[in-house]
């Protein structure tokens, strides 16, 4: 692999996960295929499409700006559909980035991931730590996931309380 080829991946994330950390769902989603799809394991979920992923994302991603929203972990708030991340601003961080080549149009990329939050008064508390699994595909000469799995470092992931006080 060149150093050219990890350069670029390196810059795709680096377009791609602000749109997330911004909210900016519709043009996050343009970075992934129209089939692209995003599963958590264990014992998580896997969203497929465009379509259903823009659905799931525009319903937990809330607002920074409006209040904190209370103590509540990922499973219940989709349970209550309730945005989880409301009053809080949140920053993907990768580390240790594997890039393979599996031919000229498609790559695979592993990564550890941590995600931190951020609430208005300066707290910060992190998501669990994960391994991301991606498909990155050429779409006219462009990078795309087509496929993002998030394997969380602990099983009850999903149950952990978002910004607790």
């Amino acid at each position: 692999m060149s150093a050219e080829l990890y350069v670029e991946v390196q810059q795709f994330y680096a377009r791609q996960m602000p749109l997330l950390e911004e909210r900016r769902l519709e043009e996050f989603l343009q970075t992934l295929t129209e089939d692209g799809s995003i599963e958590h394991r264990p014992g998580g979920w896997k969203l497929e499409g465009r379509q259903q992923l823009l659905e799931e994302m525009t319903a937990r991603r809330g607002d920074a700006e409006r209040p904190l929203v209370e103590e509540i972990s990922a499973r219940e708030a989709r349970e209550k559909n309730i945005a989880y991340y409301d009053g809080l601003v949140y920053r993907y961080w990768f580390d240790r980035m594997r890039v393979e080549p599996v031919d000229d149009d498609t790559l695979h990329v592993r990564y550890q991931a941590i995600v931190s939050m951020t609430d208005r008064s300066g707290k910060v508390s992190f998501e669990p730590t994960t391994t991301v699994e991606d498909v990155l595909v050429r779409v006219d000469g462009v990078l795309h996931t087509r496929s993002r799995v998030v394997t969380h470092d602990t099983p009850n992931w999903a149950d952990k309380i978002h910004n607790p006080s």
